[in-house]
């Protein structure tokens, strides 16, 4: 029986979720909606950073306005049609891309008790499929219930660079993989046990999730299970699924950390 990703995160009442790291974010943001959307929730999608404002076919319309007041006054209207769309409070034609709101404006919209879930999508990554976080970064909601932190699998075996990892520079301090080397699964899990502690560190107190985004073919997969094991004493972390997101059913695997 194939199993739908809001199955499988044992998504099934409320929250807001904090998507963090990199390749795949904002197709999850938007699959996660969709998903939860068709269950009969009220979903509201969002950014603190900044994203590409949504086709038609991810969200049906977006509303723009710097003010959260006006956000949910108009939030409550939409949804007596709609049970997802996005809000902004920003809109940047030059670059065609959504300036989110602050951390404490999203707990407002939280508060406001319209939406079942808020999907928020909480970093940025250059469109790269990795990345190692700067001091100011991830930008996460205090109300964040859900933690997930994206990695794109398509960066193994690609030269460590700029080219494929944002910050690499930071990421090869971090890991102890020199530039120019080969990106491997130590690595990159290790980049992982260091930016799923990042949000704990500041405070939040989470239901956290590995997303091993890109496992499109059975090399990917295997490699995305070898990163689980050698995740799998890490105590922070409670799930870790290694999936495609291009696919219908995007689960391949999935391993549940005993805490």
């Amino acid at each position: 029986m194939k199993t739908e990703l809001i199955d499988t995160l044992q998504l099934n009442d409320q929250g807001l979720i904090s998507i963090i790291g990199a390749g795949g974010k904002t197709s999850l943001m938007f699959r996660l909606a969709k998903e939860l959307a068709d269950s009969g929730k009220k979903v509201l999608t969002t950014t603190t950073t900044k994203m590409f404002m949504p086709l038609s076919s991810q969200s049906p319309f977006t509303i723009i306005d710097s003010s959260i007041e006006k956000i949910i006054k108009k939030s409550a209207s939409r949804l007596k049609r709609f049970l997802h769309f996005s809000a902004s409070r920003k809109y940047d034609p030059a670059t065609g891309k959504l300036q989110g709101f602050a951390q404490d404006s999203i707990d407002q919209l939280w508060q406001a008790g319209l939406f079942d879930w808020i999907i928020v999508e909480a970093d940025g990554a250059r469109q790269k499929p990795l990345k190692a976080t700067a001091s100011h970064e991830p930008v996460i909601p205090g109300a964040t219930t859900h933690l997930i932190l994206v990695t794109g699998l398509d960066a193994l075996g690609k030269p460590f660079n700029e080219t494929h990892v944002h910050r690499a520079k930071l990421f090869s301090q971090n890991t102890g993989l020199p530039l120019g080397e080969t990106m491997d699964e130590k690595s990159m899990a290790a980049c992982i046990a260091i930016e799923i502690k990042k949000p704990g560190d500041l405070g939040h107190t989470l239901s956290n999730f590995v997303f091993l985004n890109k496992a499109d073919n059975p090399d990917k997969i295997s490699s995305g299970q070898k990163i689980a094991e050698l995740l799998q004493t890490n105590k922070i972390i409670h799930q870790i699924i290694i999936a495609s997101l291009i696919d219908d059913f995007p689960v391949k695997t999935c391993l549940i950390l005993k805490k």
